[in-house]
């Protein structure tokens, strides 16, 4: 089955929106795709920004294929997931743990695309290796004292308001994401999705089996308003509370394309040099969304490297 219908496919329709009650009282929302199988390697996707749970479905044909169950997290105030006031980088983990508990999982591998990599580096750094087998990052945002350099100017711009002007930034982004804000129309979001691709990216988001699921992950990512996405960009952009270089996890995998003006390649680039354990690899000419077309690459070497 292509990985745009399984969204409206009616039998799938209960794995995309979960969720569960947290010790603390908030929802935590997941979805799940690939194998259903009871032997499946499961492996945690952490979405863009702006993103959702909903990401995920891009992994099922490829996860499939080699028994991976992808479960797709929504982070609080993104889709099914409650808000969290002033949370930071390092709480997230300790979500995904409870998460991996309720599902009785021993033992799992996590996967962060764009702006869901340095929850990926959270991960690595702060859950045990008894139970995190490896980590992937996708074209995954850097430490924010690497600069903006190489960024297109329109990130470039959004991301420094949202630091020093965040009353701007709000505005920007009630006009820039307002059909996705409404979330009613399904061709005005997905022309608004196309916009904000660069001519690279246009290509591969214009297939349906990626626009569709990107259109319909970014609407949830604006489910209950802005304010997720706002809150996304200020911990990214802040002190993580950790330094990369202290990440203590022997299997993270690396993968950025050289053309990619929203995640320079930079950033990869520097990641792998703070990183003991880290390897890269660059994708010649590929764009922000199109690395995410070498999934299966993804998934055998991060899989293949953790079962070693």
């Amino acid at each position: 089955m292509a990985n745009s219908s399984i969204l409206q496919d009616p039998s799938y329709q209960a794995q995309q929106s979960q969720s569960i009650t947290l010790a603390d009282g908030r929802k935590l929302g997941f979805a799940e795709f690939g194998s259903i199988s009871d032997d499946a390697t499961p492996l945690f996707y952490l979405h863009g920004l702006p993103g959702s749970r909903l990401d995920a479905a891009l992994f099922h044909p490829e996860a499939c294929k080699v028994n991976v169950r992808v479960i797709g997290i929504d982070r609080p105030g993104f889709g099914l997931s409650s808000p969290r006031s002033n949370r930071q980088l390092l709480d997230s983990p300790a979500d995904f743990r409870e998460l991996a508990k309720h599902l009785q999982l021993e033992q799992y591998y996590v996967l962060g695309f764009s702006g869901g990599g340095p929850y990926a580096l959270a991960c690595a750094y702060a859950i045990p290796e008894t139970e995190l087998l490896g980590v992937g990052v996708a074209s995954g945002m850097g430490p924010w004292s690497l600069g903006t350099y190489g960024m297109k100017i329109e990130n470039r711009v959004l991301f420094n308001c949202i630091c020093y002007t965040p009353w701007l930034a709000r505005r920007l982004v009630g006009v820039g994401f307002a059909e996705f804000i409404k979330g009613t129309d399904m061709v005005k979001m997905k022309e608004v999705l196309m916009k904000n691709c660069v001519p690279a990216d246009q290509d591969f988001c214009n297939k349906p089996e990626h626009g569709d699921i990107l259109t319909l992950s970014v609407a949830q990512a604006f489910k209950q308003g802005a304010d997720a996405m706002m809150e996304d960009v200020r911990i990214v952009t802040s002190d993580w509370g950790f330094e990369t270089k202290d990440i203590p996890a022997k299997n993270i995998r690396l993968w950025y394309g050289t053309a990619d003006v929203n995640v320079p390649v930079t950033m990869g680039r520097y990641l792998e040099e703070q990183i003991s354990h880290a390897t890269l690899k660059e994708y010649e000419g590929d764009a922000h969304f199109m690395i995410m077309g070498h999934i299966g690459d993804f998934l055998k070497d991060l899989i293949a490297r953790g079962s070693t």
